[in-house]
């Protein structure tokens, strides 16, 4: 490849034929891979992501890697990016909080942090929560358990309708609210402050919102049900999983 070529080759991409073999032939040395937002799976053996370690492979360690967060879900994801930026180094090794100081690691952090807009439901809205809860697990067979608590929280935010106000921006997993001002997380997020109604299952998902938004405090209505506590530890435990990483690694100035 020429050193004054420059080729921008989307995600989807990577993987495929029309483009594998051909980078192959043409990657060489000389050339400079930036890796730019390429964590989208949890999956540390993707076929995308091992489509990239042979390109990078063939680059003498001219690797870049940027990333908004440092993980998806868990700490473990990082080793995703290590094997980009330290190929074969770490190969199949866990993560390890001294690997922060070893390596090449700048991160500028995105704090993250958590306001809950409580709401009271009423004793009808508990009766019927608690019916579709009991239901949901009586007929769950052989189904994900997952899809319990996507659709108990689906259904409290059925209930946080009756908190939305006119002049603020929402973001809930569908447009089932058909209000203009409750957009979903398949729409097109412009860089404002919005009210959570609805968190969404894929944490991956949750984050682009928050990339595209660039919102660092996130409003979130939690009502007083049980699948709402459950959504806040979860987003607490994550953003503890944060900040530990911010805690040890060498910051940007």
């Amino acid at each position: 490849m020429k050193n004054t070529d420059v080729e921008y080759i989307e995600y989807e991409d990577i993987e495929k034929y029309v483009y594998f073999y051909r980078l192959l032939e043409e990657i060489d040395g000389d050339c400079l891979i930036v890796c730019d937002e390429i964590m989208r799976t949890q999956k540390r053996n993707d076929l995308t992501y091992n489509c990239m370690h042979h390109y990078i492979n063939q680059v003498d360690g001219n690797v870049l890697v940027f990333e908004y967060l440092p993980f998806i879900e868990d700490k473990e994801n990082m080793m995703i990016l290590f094997d980009f930026n330290t190929p074969q180094k770490y190969k199949g090794k866990s993560f390890d909080y001294n690997l922060l100081q070893v390596e090449d690691v700048r991160i500028s952090p995105v704090k993250i942090k958590f306001n809950w807009i409580n709401m009271q439901t009423t004793d009808k809205q508990k009766e019927k929560y608690n019916k579709k809860r009991d239901s949901l697990f009586d007929n769950l067979g052989n189904k994900d358990p997952d899809t319990i608590p996507r659709a108990l929280q689906l259904l409290a935010g059925d209930y946080k309708k009756q908190g939305i106000e006119d002049d603020k921006q929402y973001i809930a997993r569908n447009k089932r609210h058909k209000l203009d001002n409750v957009l979903s997380y398949n729409s097109k997020i412009s860089k404002e402050n919005y009210i959570v109604i609805d968190t969404h299952y894929r944490r991956l998902d949750f984050i682009d919102f928050l990339k595209k938004s660039e919102m660092t405090k996130v409003d979130y209505i939690a009502t007083d049900l049980s699948i709402d506590n459950v959504i806040i530890d979860g987003l607490i435990g994550w953003k503890a999983r944060l900040d530990s990483i911010y805690a040890k690694a060498n910051l940007y100035k």
